[in-house]
Parts: C-alpha cells; sequence; structure tokens
C-alpha cells in the first residue's frame, strides 16, 4: 500500500540522489575528480546496509527497533542504487575488476529488491491458509499426516474387507504424502494439481459403500493439511532462501570494493 510516509521517504532518497548527481557535475566541471567522493560515500551506504543484518543477530542491544533498521535498509538501498549509477557515470564499467562488481552489485540490488517484495506479500498470504506453522517444525507435522494417512488406507481394509481406498491411496496419494510438492504452484497460487486430485476423491467417492465413504472423507482432510504445509513451506522457505542470495553477494562485493579502494588510489598515486 502506498502511503504519504512512504511517498515522503522515496521523496528523500529522489533528493538526496539528485545533490550527489549536482555534486558529481560540479565536481567535473572545476576538474576535480568526483569517484572518489561517491565511492566513498557507496561504500559507506553499503556497510550501512549490511548492519541491518548484525542488529538482527543483537537484539539485546539499545538500538533503534529492528522494524526501523528495516525501513533505513529499504530506501538506503534504493539511494545507493541511484549512487551506484553516478559513480560509473551511467556507463557498463570496464575491466575484470569492475565488471565483477558491478555483477555482484546487480545481484544484490534484484535480491533486495525481491526482498522487499515478498516480504511485504507472502506474510499477509500465510496468514489466509490454514494453521500458523513454525517452519522448521514443517518436516515433522509432515511426517505425522504421512504415518496418519497410511494407517487410514490400512484401517480401510480391515474394516471394509476392501482394497478400494487403498489402492487409491498407493495410487494417487503415498508419493504426493511423501515429501514437499507443488513449490511453483503454491508459489504462484496455481492450484490446479491439487483441484485435481480433489476430483479423484470425487470421482473415487461414487464407487463406495457409507463406510469406505467415511474413510475416504477422513483421508481428503489429511490432504487439504497436506496441502496447506506445503503451501507454508514454499512460502516461508522463500522468504528464508533469498537471503542466501543477497547477504553473501553483498560481503563479495565488500571485499571486492575493499581491493578497488586499494587500486584506484594505487592508480592515481593519491595518499589514502
Amino acid at each position: 500500500m502506498v502511503t504519504k510516509e512512504r511517498i515522503g521517504r522515496f521523496a528523500l532518497v529522489v533528493v538526496a540522489a539528485a545533490l550527489m548527481y549536482m555534486i558529481h557535475g560540479a565536481m567535473v566541471a572545476t576538474l576535480w575528480e568526483p569517484a572518489f567522493v561517491t565511492g566513498w560515500v557507496l561504500l559507506g551506504s553499503i556497510l550501512l546496509l549490511t548492519l541491518l543484518n548484525a542488529r538482527k543477530k543483537l537484539p539485546f542491544l539499545p538500538l533503534a527497533k529492528v522494524r526501523n533498521w528495516v525501513k533505513l535498509h529499504v530506501y538506503l538501498g534504493w539511494f545507493v542504487v541511484a549512487l551506484f549509477a553516478i559513480h560509473v557515470d551511467f556507463r557498463i564499467p570496464n575491466g575484470g575488476i569492475e565488471m565483477t562488481m558491478a555483477v555482484l552489485f546487480l545481484i544484490v540490488a534484484v535480491s533486495g529488491a525481491f526482498g522487499i517484495f515478498i516480504s511485504r506479500t507472502l506474510p499477509a498470504r500465510l496468514t489466509r491458509r490454514g494453521e500458523e506453522v513454525i517452519f522448521e517444525r514443517i518436516p515433522i507435522f509432515r511426517t505425522q499426516l504421512r504415518e496418519a494417512a497410511d494407517d487410514l488406507a490400512v484401517y480401510s481394509v480391515e474394516q471394509t474387507e476392501s482394497t478400494s481406498i487403498a489402492d487409491f491411496y498407493v495410487k494417487e496419494l503415498k508419493e504426493w504424502f511423501s515429501g514437499p510438492k507443488d513449490y511453483i504452484e503454491h508459489l504462484f497460487e496455481l492450484n490446479g494439481r491439487f483441484f485435481g486430485l480433489m476430483q479423484k476423491f470425487d470421482s473415487m467417492e461414487r464407487y463406495l459403500n457409507d463406510t469406505e465413504k467415511e474413510v475416504l472423507a477422513e483421508l481428503r482432510v489429511l490432504a487439504q493439511k497436506k496441502s496447506d504445509l506445503d503451501y507454508h513451506h514454499a512460502l516461508q522457505k522463500t522468504l528464508k532462501a533469498w537471503l542466501f542470495v543477497h547477504i553473501p553477494a553483498t560481503y563479495a562485493l565488500l571485499a571486492l570494493a575493499g581491493v578497488h579502494v586499494i587500486l584506484a588510489y594505487a592508480f592515481t598515486g593519491v595518499s589514502l
């Protein structure tokens, strides 16, 4: 949702970026080297951005609230994107280190924007689908559902003296209960496979007696819970996985930035 507060913060980012662009232009006009100024501001801003991760790991410190650090991280990140473009003079860098840094910066920027998007959309979706579940406990619940489904298949044979439900379970459900399924489908709200499975339940129900229908109904409930669990697994995994791209790329970028600073000063003859 676009609010006045967000518009105000983004306007501040635009003003800050415009100011840096004017400083860059003024330095060029007076034959100063603007890359050193924009470079140090860029490096300092990226270092500040990395403090968000440190803040999360040190919640006991009397620092600002995490949500305020997140806001700072987001809007400072947009400023850094603009500043990077100014720093490279809106051109594709040349040279091995510069190109590698540009690629790393692109990875950090794109993964960061992706992280903002999913952090604002996926949690709301999670609250609308099934019970809240801790990600690390999902494998335990999945095992419990599979065992319950196995028991129902065996129970159906014992109670009805028919293998109809057991055969249906082995053919349509056993492999599906074995692990997380439909990652892409859940991520993009594509439920075709699950709806197809429910249609198979409906088709199967027409050929069963009352006792078998009761067992099948219980099996259907378990299947729905398994689908909800896979949904939470897909979305929560995505919320966690993007950081495994964003954070390593950020630290790799910082490491190369250090080398870049040393080489820049070495080849220009300017002392640090």
